[in-house]
């Protein structure tokens, strides 16, 4: 019996997700609807049905990080709601699940933002994508009793960028990302509830 073939929206999605990989391995100067065929395993003309252009399909895969990833945070921010879990637990536990999509995934996501300051049609995106984390913590904050939430989730938004940015850069996997920050979010978390 042979898999049936991919199509509709499912064979765009998978498009998508080849293209995440493509930059997350070779970055967007590779990216073509040749490579990401071949990484979808998909004759070339399914990428061109979906995708006009190359600038469309590098849009189109940094909407559905941001997408992905955004849902991923409030399910964090909603866990921690639910749960009670400590802010600093939640985001270890936030990082150790950006990882687990693995480190080209997470290494698109970065490349991508860079491009943002390059390509003016991902700007609404990063900005859409940002707002999300600082809404998400922001909440977290109210309930640990942050005097000035806002600024406080900016500031946690950032330093969670530089640690997962300084993680990969040094090697590191999704096994030992959680306890790679934990220490660091537990400090920042405590020296911005304290007041």
């Amino acid at each position: 019996m042979t898999a049936r073939p991919v199509r509709g929206e499912a064979r765009r999605e998978l498009i998508l997700d080849a293209a995440i990989r493509v930059l997350g391995h070779e970055g967007p100067g590779m990216l073509t609807h040749r490579r990401v065929a071949a990484a979808a395993g998909l004759p070339l003309a399914a990428t061109t049905y979906w995708f006009a252009s190359k600038e469309e399909l590098l849009v189109s895969a940094y909407r559905r990080a941001a997408d992905r990833d955004i849902a991923r945070v409030r399910a964090v921010a909603l866990a921690h709601e639910r749960d009670g879990l400590d802010v600093a637990d939640a985001l270890a536990d936030l990082v150790a699940s950006e990882l687990q999509d693995g480190r080209s995934a997470l290494i698109a996501c970065f490349t991508m933002s860079l491009e943002a300051a390059r390509r003016p049609q991902l700007r609404d995106i990063e900005a859409e994508w940002t707002e999300a984390y600082v809404e998400a913590i922001s909440a977290m904050l109210v309930a640990a009793g942050s005097p000035q939430p806002r600024i406080d989730a900016e500031v946690l938004t950032a330093a969670l960028d530089g640690l997962l940015l300084a993680h990969l850069a040094r090697g590191g996997g999704s096994t030992d990302a959680r306890d790679a920050v934990l220490p660091h979010l537990r400090r920042l978390v405590g020296a911005l509830t304290a007041g």
